[in-house]
């Protein structure tokens, strides 16, 4: 059974087939709109071109910061084992 999400923008309704859990497509959906608002209120004169793409640059600037966030845990992970291992090493 196919399962939809719907989305509201500038009034109009946008609705989309989830590819997996509904609950999460509707967390984007969630988000979407959410950054849309933000950028319509941050927006001297917001048109809707406008207030698209400064949330899709909103977006894509959480999603950079995340991602060297999981980048910089990894290492720090990376180089927590390896520590570990010498210290083990040197201890028998």
């Amino acid at each position: 059974m196919d399962q939809f999400v719907s989305i509201e923008l500038f009034g109009q309704a946008y609705t989309f087939k989830a590819s997996g859990e509904v609950s999460e497509a509707q967390e984007v959906a969630d988000y979407l709109t959410e950054q849309v608002e933000k950028a319509q209120t941050a927006a001297e004169s917001p048109n809707k071109l406008d207030s698209l793409i400064l949330a899709a640059l909103n977006i894509a600037n959480d999603y950079f910061r995340l991602k060297r966030s999981r980048e910089d845990l990894s290492r720090d992970i990376d180089q927590r084992c390896q520590d570990l291992i010498e210290h083990i090493d040197s201890s028998t």
